[in-house]
């Protein structure tokens, strides 16, 4: 990514700060090193070698400082000297408590990840990074971003400690689970493949509603196994009670039961029982 940051910006982003005076160092140099990490990250874990422009700069812009001057609080008013580390002088000024600091660093990490849900949405709509490993990665079940991680949080409190993309990842790994069972029991990977690249445009009539109905499916099995200690295969009369409504609801679009139908009909038909062996038994 790009990053036309500099100092100015970055107090825009970062309200409430004192100027610097003349001959200190400015702010944007303290937190470079922080500012390089948070972009890196960034890179590696969403963006890949896309480049975001217009308001996905602005945004991956904003998640950036916000990550970075988080990170960096701790150790922005600590020095290392000869006889060891020590705390800057703040000339007079009441140092803020640990509890406000950490108040304020939850702020900003709070901040950052509604950023960051509001960037990934906004990706899907990007041809170029939904072609990328990071892209293919989220478009690669049915929970395509992080909007689904607060539903989690509010059901399960506990889990509000971990971040947001360390949940989406737990999250992913047991939707992963349940969706293959879907595939192979009942659904097909064809057609889940078809339904969920569909996402966000919808161009099949019904695939939006099919999408939805998955996603609720997919998204209720995770809130009920998030905090499971043990990885298990799901229950086949769970995703039979999953899938069942999902089936159904095919039959109102023609062409999403074609596909089905090509791919899992003959598997899952049950043909009618005929008796054709003479015998005592025979009827």
């Amino acid at each position: 990514m790009n990053l036309t940051l500099d100092n100015t910006r970055l107090r825009e982003i970062i309200p409430n700060i004192i100027h610097e005076v003349k001959g200190e160092t400015p702010l944007y140099e303290k937190l470079l090193p922080w500012i390089t990490s948070a972009r890196l990250w960034l890179e590696s874990e969403i963006l890949g070698t896309f480049q975001p422009h217009d308001e996905l700069y602005d945004i991956a812009e904003k998640i950036i400082v916000l990550k970075a001057f988080a990170n960096a609080i701790p150790s922005l008013d600590i020095t290392l000297s000869p006889a060891g580390f020590a705390v800057i002088n703040t000339e007079g000024r009441a140092p803020a408590s640990k509890e406000r600091i950490e108040r304020l660093i939850a702020s900003l990490r709070a901040e950052a990840d509604d950023c960051l849900a509001s960037l990934c949405i906004m990706l899907h709509s990007q041809p170029q990074w939904r072609l990328s490993p990071q892209g293919q990665t989220f478009l690669g079940t049915f929970i395509p971003h992080f909007g689904d991680v607060t539903f989690i949080r509010r059901r399960s409190p506990e889990l509000k400690k971990i971040s947001m993309l360390d949940l989406y990842r737990a999250m992913r790994d047991i939707a992963v689970r349940i969706e293959q069972s879907l595939e192979e029991l009942y659904l097909g990977p064809g057609f889940m493949n078809a339904i969920r690249t569909s996402y966000p445009a919808f161009n099949m009539q019904g695939s939006r509603d099919i999408y939805n109905m998955i996603h609720a499916a997919v998204l209720r099995y995770v809130s009920t196994h998030i905090s499971d200690t043990t990885v298990t295969c799901p229950d086949e009369h769970e995703v039979w009670h999953l899938a069942r409504p999902i089936l159904a609801r095919l039959n109102y679009w023609p062409q999403l039961t074609e596909l089905w139908q090509h791919e899992m009909a003959e598997k899952i038909y049950v043909k009618p029982f005929r008796n054709n062996v003479p015998g005592g038994y025979y009827f």
